[in-house]
């Protein structure tokens, strides 16, 4: 188009391009402030997601002190192995948002830890009654977890963004510069470097499992660690 129209005419037109280039770029800047602080947020939320996990499994290792020797010991095994599962099995599956069988069969062997406790004191069954409702949280945390593997922007959103940047970046062939050719293609790649730096973010931000900025076990690890101190 540059080469083969007419500069002069592209000039005239100039204020007209201008408006429309103005409200194209707040439109698609709005979109792009959207949607970094949509996928912000929810990144966030999967990180809480997962220390509110880790710290209910903590917390069910040391309420299980309360319990006769041998369930204190079986509760514990119990929690061990799923936190280990969690880190060594599950994690590297989470980018598909799908529970992990092994994982699974580790956490059932937590409830079943639980079912066959004898509680002799009024202080066990109180100690008994919470942990019974921590262990219902921390699975609540888990799905959510899962969950957030799985959520994206979807292929439709993604197509918007980067098309709409495209279009901005094209638009630039519509403004003319008189003897400084060099200027054009200056502007153009700043313009393109300002709209591929935060998509770039984006594309982190949404893959939180997966990304250049996923997520590490390190909540789970930390805990794991903490059941090696004495109670």
């Amino acid at each position: 188009m540059r080469k083969k129209g007419d500069l002069k005419d592209l000039k005239g037109h100039h204020d007209v391009s201008g408006f429309v280039f103005t409200n194209i770029g707040v439109l698609y800047s709005v979109l792009l402030a959207f949607t970094v602080v949509n996928v912000q947020q929810r990144f966030d939320k999967i990180g809480e997601t997962i220390r509110i996990e880790a710290a209910y499994l903590s917390e069910l290792y040391r309420d299980a002190a309360v319990f006769e020797k041998q369930d204190e010991k079986t509760i514990q095994l119990a929690i061990i192995a799923y936190c280990k599962s969690i880190i060594q099995v599950e994690w590297a599956v989470l980018s598909k948002g799908k529970p992990h069988p092994t994982t699974t069969k580790f956490l059932n062997d937590v409830w079943h830890s639980y079912y066959n406790i004898e509680l002799n004191s009024s202080k066990q069954e109180i100690f008994y009654a919470e942990s019974i409702r921590k262990l219902n949280d921390s699975i609540s945390a888990r799905i959510s977890r899962l969950l957030g593997g799985e959520e994206s922007l979807g292929n439709e959103m993604w197509t918007m963004l980067i098309l709409g940047g495209m279009l901005i970046v094209a638009f630039l062939s519509m403004f003319t510069f008189d003897k400084i050719g060099g200027l054009h293609l200056l502007l153009a790649c700043l313009l393109a470097a300002a709209i591929a730096f935060p998509l770039f973010l984006i594309y982190s931000l949404d893959t939180a499992f997966s990304g250049s900025l996923s997520f590490e076990p390190e909540a789970l690890t930390e805990v794991l660690e903490s059941f090696k101190q004495p109670i």
